[in-house]
């Protein structure tokens, strides 16, 4: 980190630690139970910059006591913007804030009772772990037999009890990731708020993070707000998940329901990965209900359930059909006896293959469907320039409105 961007975070940190005068020197740090109701509450905030630049729209939720809400998607969508807002380090341009039912606009920072855990570890460089992590207490003042015992505690669930003697500069980039938690842990908050806390790690260590974050969740049941570009971070970690684009809330439910039953193609591509395929067609009524057609006249059997409701309602309209690439098989999956499984089908040709342990990635190219990706068993056979002709489990699709791209079967869903 370069001195200036160090300067930056120790100064947003000064926010959050050096001026709190909340000491909560009563509670334990092994469990939070007796701490005060965190819940949060936003209601129609909004952030505009120069007075023509919206990076948050009309944005509202309600966070319970206790979530480990997840702020999640592309660069640039508000994610980090709306978590800033709740921090005190934005202001809100309309809209409110409310925490713990007090109105939170113009609270100072230092007066929120929140505590922060930041991309870049904001760790002084010249103090033990020790010291960085009992700073905080030791400028309210807090006596030293019980900084100590919070100390202890805190390094003790991190596992960073045999790092207390070190400087940072000594540790590893996940090990400083502890250090910074154990930190913002001290304060013992009323929630806790992460700005991309695992985006300087290495894969293993970012997946060995995720596991120490969760456990540490249930066993502080703390909230936590978390900010991430990851989906993997955000389907293993948050108890709710909110997709954010173009500074709107696209959808904000649990991870299942997220990926099942996504709101919109954006949300649908988005959750996943590799992403969703998406095929352009029509709905074709039939005597047993309606088949998607694709561009080049090649039909797909919808199933009963859904295929009466396109008929009526998209009767040889364009649709948007939508399929994980789960959801192909290279055999015959046979769920419905009457099924016409010979209409569920789409074959290809394979232009790519990547081994990925148990499974296989297979890239193939259809005509007019065009490129398409699907996950199958590392055994499928099958080389590059091959046609393959796969099952696809039609139970399992989604459809989108073509001109608004919504989900025409989104059951709605938390907010």
């Amino acid at each position: 980190m370069d001195l200036l961007n160090f300067y930056k975070a120790c100064r947003e940190q000064f926010t959050f630690v050096l001026y709190n005068n909340n000491s909560h020197s009563g509670k334990s740090v092994e469990r939070m139970e007796e701490k005060e109701m965190s819940e949060l509450l936003l209601k129609n905030v909004c952030k505009m910059y120069d007075r023509k630049q919206y990076a948050v729209r009309d944005f509202s939720l309600k966070i319970e006591d206790g979530e480990f809400v997840i702020f999640v998607g592309p660069s640039g969508c508000g994610k980090s913007t709306t978590l800033r807002m709740i921090a005190g380090l934005e202001d809100i341009t309309s809209g409110e804030l409310w925490i713990d039912k007090q109105l939170c606009n113009y609270v100072e920072t230092k007066d929120r009772d929140l505590s922060m855990v930041f991309q870049n570890y904001a760790l002084y460089p010249q103090m033990t772990v020790y010291d960085n992590m009992a700073f905080a207490l030791q400028i309210r003042k807090v006596p030293k037999k019980e900084i100590d015992k919070k100390v202890h505690e805190a390094a003790s669930i991190l596992g960073i009890e045999h790092l207390l003697k070190q400087r940072p500069g000594a540790l590893s980039g996940g090990q400083k990731q502890r250090v910074a938690i154990g930190s913002a842990i001290m304060r013992e908050p009323k929630a806790f708020l992460m700005d991309e806390p695992l985006s300087n790690l290495d894969a293993k260590l970012r997946a060995q993070m995720r596991v120490e974050l969760s456990e540490l969740h249930k066993r502080l049941g703390a909230t936590m707000i978390y900010v991430t570009h990851d989906q993997t971070e955000a389907m293993t970690l948050g108890t709710r998940i909110v997709v954010m684009k173009d500074g709107y809330i696209q959808q904000a439910d649990t991870p299942r329901e997220v990926y099942d039953n996504p709101a919109n193609r954006f949300v649908a591509g988005f959750i996943g990965s590799p992403s969703m395929n998406f095929f352009e067609g029509k709905i074709r009524p039939t005597d047993k209900g309606a088949d998607f057609e694709f561009t080049n006249g090649l039909r797909l059997e919808i199933p009963e359930n859904k295929a009466f409701a396109l008929a009526n309602e998209y009767r040889n309209k364009n649709v948007i059909l939508g399929v994980r690439p789960e959801h192909f098989f290279a055999e015959v999956v046979r769920k419905d006896p009457k099924a016409d499984y010979t209409k569920r089908t789409l074959s290809g040709k394979i232009v790519a293959r990547e081994m990925l342990g148990a499974e296989s990635m297979f890239y193939l190219e259809e005509t007019f469907a065009g490129e398409f990706a699907v996950r199958l068993p590392v055994e499928t056979k099958g080389r590059v320039g091959e046609e393959m002709a796969l099952f696809v489990d039609m139970d399992r699709v989604h459809f989108f409105d073509a001109d608004t791209e919504k989900s025409i079967f989104y059951r709605g869903g938390q907010q």
